[in-house]
């Protein structure tokens, strides 16, 4: 074992760390991470909303533009339809469990998995939810109604993945 002489010397070279300080752990290094951020954090933060005045009607109707070419190549496929994306598409709520939403249209500046985010004409913005609620869009002269309960997933997801038989009405 130990003799007396080492371990006295070892108290008095080391007596800071027992005497005087407790002890503390050595500071975590953080690598950057490719996610900076976590869900959490990003509600936290608030930077998941689309704030009233934030964004205006007249911004994002060129994203609608851009989204009528896109859903023209959608028209004949009527299984695609529910898988396509919806960021620019003009959106009117036509069946809804919240009385307040009915009648509500705009266009999509923000989809997350339970909702779309809308500005109206008025340069309102509405969380409408997917959930029980049935949508109307036009592609070229044609009026289609999706059900919200075919779109519950990530928008990312939705579109790689081959969902279920979605219910589609055209009018």
């Amino acid at each position: 074992f130990l003799h007396p002489p080492f371990v006295n010397n070892h108290i008095k070279t080391n007596s800071h760390i027992f005497l005087s300080d407790p002890y503390k752990p050595p500071p975590i290094k953080h690598r950057p991470s490719k996610h900076p951020l976590s869900n959490k954090e990003r509600k936290a933060l608030k930077l998941n909303l689309v704030k009233d005045g934030e964004m205006t009607f007249q911004d994002i109707l060129p994203l609608h533009l851009v989204w009528c070419q896109y859903a023209g190549e959608f028209q004949n496929k009527m299984d695609d339809i529910a898988r396509m994306d919806f960021h620019g598409c003009y959106l009117t709520v036509t069946q809804t469990m919240v009385p307040g939403l009915l009648n509500k249209s705009g266009i999509v500046a923000m989809e997350t998995m339970n909702t779309f985010t809308v500005i109206d004409k008025q340069d309102k913005s509405h969380v409408i939810p997917k959930r029980r609620t049935v949508f109307s869009f036009v592609i070229e002269d044609s009026v289609f109604c999706l059900y919200g309960n075919n779109l519950l997933y990530r928008p990312g997801e939705r579109i790689m993945k081959k969902v279920g038989k979605p219910r589609i009405a055209t009018v």
